[in-house]
């Protein structure tokens, strides 16, 4: 049995209404992802000490940097469209920036609050 535990968060909530004039709610989720380690190399050539300072000046650079210094990053996963009872049975409360585990197992998925 093959299972899958994804870190999803809510990016936007929007009210809609299905082509049954049905009210319900668009979800859009994104992947949280740990960002790798940046890996900083210098030429071979270079001097001990030239290539250290090199690495400080680009850690320092990339912290200043918009979004530099995260952590993580988010990939848009998918939009669900339910309504407010589909909601209550997947026991979902969404609100922007809400946290779940996104656990996909055996063809199906539930979802966790974190």
């Amino acid at each position: 049995m093959l299972s899958s535990k994804i870190k999803v968060k809510v990016q936007s909530v929007q009210a809609v209404r299905d082509i049954e004039a049905r009210d319900g709610f668009q979800i859009d989720f994104v992947e949280v992802r740990i960002r790798p380690p940046m890996m900083t190399m210098t030429p071979m050539d270079l001097p001990q000490e030239i290539g250290q300072m090199v690495v400080q000046i680009t850690k320092g650079v990339q912290r200043v940097m918009p979004g530099g210094d995260a952590k993580e990053y988010e990939l848009r996963k998918m939009t669900l469209i339910m309504t407010a009872e589909e909601l209550e049975a997947f026991n979902l409360k969404p609100y922007p920036n809400q946290l779940y585990e996104l656990k996909i197992s055996n063809g199906s998925f539930s979802f966790k609050e974190t």
